[in-house]
């Protein structure tokens, strides 16, 4: 797997495009990247997941920055072991935070050679988080790619997210948060 910033060239070829913050490579996660590695592979794409160098929340401010839920080499390993491809990380500042939704998917067609856009149904991107999953639609519809909304995983009914493990955690329920972010209770995993 290559590891590749906002400043490095990308040369691996049309690719799938996963996108997320993945902070926790949770079950959820998971299952939305293995849909794009899957995909990837039927179609003969590239495996790329876009995600940031740090939490937006850190940039934004508008609250206090989430707990990490695993290291950067923790979250590097375990996107590794699903057979991604490429991950690009791009380095979320305040400038970045305010790109139009549409011209972050445009940069990522272009630079990425997405032919194919995967992202959760509560996916949020771009200025004000004002792209969603029918701007998502849109946009691949109106530029001949591919796009797929991966449905939310859910656990004993309710959604598994960062958030509810982050929840669980401070709970002191940490095995419950170690199921869901599918890590060995014998090994570290680079949790946080």
């Amino acid at each position: 797997m290559r590891i590749l910033n906002d400043t490095m060239a990308y040369d691996a070829g049309p690719s799938a495009c996963a996108l997320g913050t993945f902070d926790g490579v949770h079950i959820g996660h998971q299952a939305l990247i293995r849909r794009m590695v899957e995909t990837a592979r039927e179609k003969g794409l590239a495996s790329v997941v876009c995600c940031f160098d740090r939490h937006p929340l850190e940039v934004l401010g508008i609250a206090a920055p989430p707990r990490r839920l695993l290291t950067p080499e923790g979250q590097m390993a375990k996107l590794e072991a699903l057979g991604v491809d490429v991950v690009w990380v791009q380095t979320f500042t305040r400038d970045f935070a305010d790109v139009e939704p549409e011209e972050y998917l445009r940069s990522l067609a272009d630079r990425l050679q997405c032919r194919c856009l995967v992202a959760g149904e509560n996916y949020t991107f771009g200025r004000r988080g004002m792209g969603d999953a029918a701007l998502l639609r849109r946009f691949a519809a109106e530029n001949g790619l591919e796009a797929l909304i991966v449905p939310f995983v859910r656990e004993d009914g309710e959604i598994v997210s960062s958030t509810r493990i982050r929840r669980l955690m401070e709970t002191g329920d940490e095995a419950h948060a170690r199921r869901l972010l599918a890590l060995d209770d014998t090994e570290g995993q680079g949790v946080t």
